[in-house]
């Protein structure tokens, strides 16, 4: 999905043109060499720290979803924006005013007659689904802002959303009875609409820049410790909502009976590397795998290696067969990366990116 590496430059710059005019914003400043960076990443610009970061960080940073959130929406994103010639910044388009009358939802409060919240992404007042009273279903939304390089500045030239659901009751507790997927997906592709009509309405000098704008529902994470995942997308410009389109994204852990379903032939490979280190270990050894997977092709997968290692030839005798091993018995090509850890401390780290081969650094010299 992601192409091209990031081996480019840093802009070091400040939004300017971001008012009411209709021109879209620019950017410019001086540029820094990123050339130790490996993997399939956009190149990027710094327009200084995200509107929404600071809430989103005390939500998620005890989640997975932290990360899951970003890297799904920038895949996504590649769709549209080739990472050839967009840029990646942190999204700045929608101030703190902008979140409060897109995610505001006070109860009984929120009223169809009262202006302020015309544009919420919540349900209307008075409203019940699945048998749940004016419920909370916006969590939280993440931005994304994606430029092009024209001469020395840069454009805003595309945006991508993350409307992240998790419903509740009026007053915020969890619900008992999981809403169905019929209810899930008609509040999705009715938020999508809103949020771009917001755009279109009240951010004039976005109104012609294209946007990407998904749903993502978040993990519960009194019940699973697995990340929650997106579930719709839908790509809108010139003034037009696109069709919204189902996302099957699915974080899986190996070796599960989910795995083994959806992608036997990686299940067996993962399998056979765990075997064959298991027998080159002179002690217990455990692999764990997690994947995320996107309309049922593998993107990534991140393997924990625990080992009971006594000297520092046996790290590097069991880290090398690891490594033979992720380097060359997987079929499918795709970005791996290993933690090994001997008595819970980290002692190496192999990473593999796609299309490359495996290369391991060992922490403790």
């Amino acid at each position: 999905m992601m192409k091209k590496t990031l081996s480019a430059v840093v802009a070091l710059c400040i939004l300017t043109g971001c008012g009411g005019s209709s021109k879209a914003p620019t950017s410019k400043g001086s540029t820094a060499s990123t050339e130790s960076f490996t993997g399939d990443y956009y190149n990027m610009i710094n327009t200084g720290r995200g509107t929404n970061s600071e809430n989103f960080y005390l939500e998620f940073s005890n989640t997975k979803d932290l990360v899951t959130i970003g890297s799904g929406l920038q895949i996504l994103s590649t769709s549209h924006y080739s990472t050839s010639s967009y840029y990646l910044a942190e999204g700045r388009q929608l101030n703190n005013n902008d979140l409060s009358q897109l995610l505001k939802r006070d109860g009984a409060n929120v009223k169809k007659e009262d202006k302020q919240y015309n544009y919420t992404l919540q349900v209307e007042h008075g409203n019940t689904l699945d048998g749940v009273k004016d419920p909370i279903m916006v969590d939280n939304l993440t931005e994304q802002d994606y430029y092009k390089k024209s001469g020395t500045k840069y454009e805003l030239s595309g945006l991508s959303f993350a409307i992240i659901i998790d419903p509740r009751t009026e007053d915020n507790k969890k619900i008992d009875k999981k809403m169905s997927d019929a209810t899930i997906k008609s509040f999705s592709n009715t938020a999508i609409k809103k949020l771009y009509e917001y755009i279109q309405k009240k951010k004039k000098s976005l109104k012609d820049i294209p946007c990407l704008i998904t749903i993502y529902q978040a993990n519960d994470n009194e019940k699973s410790e697995i990340n929650g995942n997106y579930i719709y997308q839908a790509y809108c410009s010139d003034g037009k909502v696109g069709g919204m389109s189902r996302v099957v994204h699915e974080n899986v852990t190996f070796t599960s009976s989910r795995a083994k379903a959806l992608d036997p032939t990686t299940y067996a490979d993962f399998s056979t590397i765990k075997d064959v280190v298991k027998k080159s270990s002179t002690e217990a050894a455990g692999l764990v795998g997690e994947a995320q997977y996107i309309n049922k092709t593998i993107q990534s997968m991140k393997i924990t290696a625990h080992f009971n290692i006594k000297t520092y030839t046996e790290l590097l005798y069991i880290t090398s067969v690891l490594a033979d091993h992720i380097g060359n018995k997987f079929t499918s090509d795709f970005t791996v990366k290993c933690l090994v850890y001997s008595q819970d401390k980290l002692m190496a780290v192999i990473i593999k990116n796609k299309g490359e081969s495996a290369h391991t650094t060992i922490i403790e010299q």
